[in-house]
C-alpha cells in the first residue's frame, strides 16, 4: 500500500524523487465523506479524507487521513477529525485552538467569531447567548468538512484550474463562490447553478 501511494503521489508531483515530492504537497481541507471510498493507496474502506494541494504545478489529490500522517508527515487532518467527533457527539462542546486557527485562515470565521471563540475556548460554562454562538461557530465547522461542501469545491477548483491554462477567464465570479461555500457551508441552488453553466459553456472536463 506504501508503494502504491508514493507511485500515485509521484505521478502528480514535479520531482520523482519521493523525499523531494513529498514536501511539494500542503494540506488543503478536510472532510467525512458520507460514502465509503477508496484511499489513494487502494486501502478501502474510508471516510476521513485530506485534500492536498501541490504548491509546484496546482494539482490536487485526495488521501485517506491515516496515510497522510504516517507517510506524508502532515497531522492536520488528524486535529480537524478529533473536533469533528467531540462536535458531533456535543456541539456545545470546543473545537482545538489549532483547528479554529484553520477555519481562521480559510476565512470560515470572521474576526469576531476568532476573537470570540479564543476567549471562551477553555470555558465550560457560558451564557445562553454565548452558547448559542459557539454552537453557530462549530456548525462552520461540521459544514466545511461536510461531503457537500467537498463537491462543491471540487467543481469550483475545477475551473480554477482550467482557469490557469486560459488566462482569458475572469475568475473574479468563481473565486467569490469559493469564498462563499467557505462562510456558508455550501452553496446556494442559484449559485450551483451558474457554476455548472459556466463548466459547460466551457466545457471543463
Amino acid at each position: 500500500m506504501q508503494f502504491k501511494l508514493t507511485e500515485e503521489i509521484l505521478k502528480l508531483s514535479e520531482s520523482k524523487i519521493w523525499n523531494q515530492a513529498k514536501n511539494e504537497w500542503t494540506f488543503e481541507y478536510a472532510y467525512s465523506s458520507e460514502e465509503l471510498q477508496s484511499c489513494l493507496c487502494g486501502h478501502y474502506p474510508i471516510k476521513n479524507i485530506c485534500v492536498l494541494n501541490n504548491s509546484e504545478n496546482n494539482n490536487t489529490t485526495e488521501v485517506g487521513n491515516c496515510c497522510v500522517n504516517k507517510f506524508l508527515g502532515i497531522e492536520d487532518g488528524n486535529k480537524i477529525f478529533t473536533s469533528i467527533k467531540r462536535l458531533k457527539e456535543d456541539l456545545t462542546k470546543s473545537m482545538s485552538s489549532e483547528v479554529l486557527e484553520f477555519l481562521f485562515s480559510k476565512k470560515v470565521v470572521s474576526e469576531f467569531e476568532y476573537k470570540f471563540y479564543s476567549d471562551t475556548i477553555r470555558k465550560r460554562k457560558l451564557s445562553t447567548k454565548q452558547e448559542t454562538i459557539r454552537e453557530r461557530i462549530n456548525q462552520k465547522l461540521l459544514d466545511f468538512t461536510s461531503g457537500e461542501a467537498n463537491t462543491q469545491f471540487s467543481r469550483i477548483n475545477l475551473v480554477l484550474k482550467w482557469a490557469d491554462q486560459n488566462t482569458w477567464f475572469d475568475t473574479t465570479f468563481v473565486k467569490s463562490l469559493n469564498e462563499s461555500c467557505k462562510r456558508k457551508g455550501k452553496l446556494t441552488d442559484a449559485q450551483k447553478g451558474s457554476l455548472e453553466k459556466i463548466i459547460f459553456k466551457c466545457k471543463i472536463e
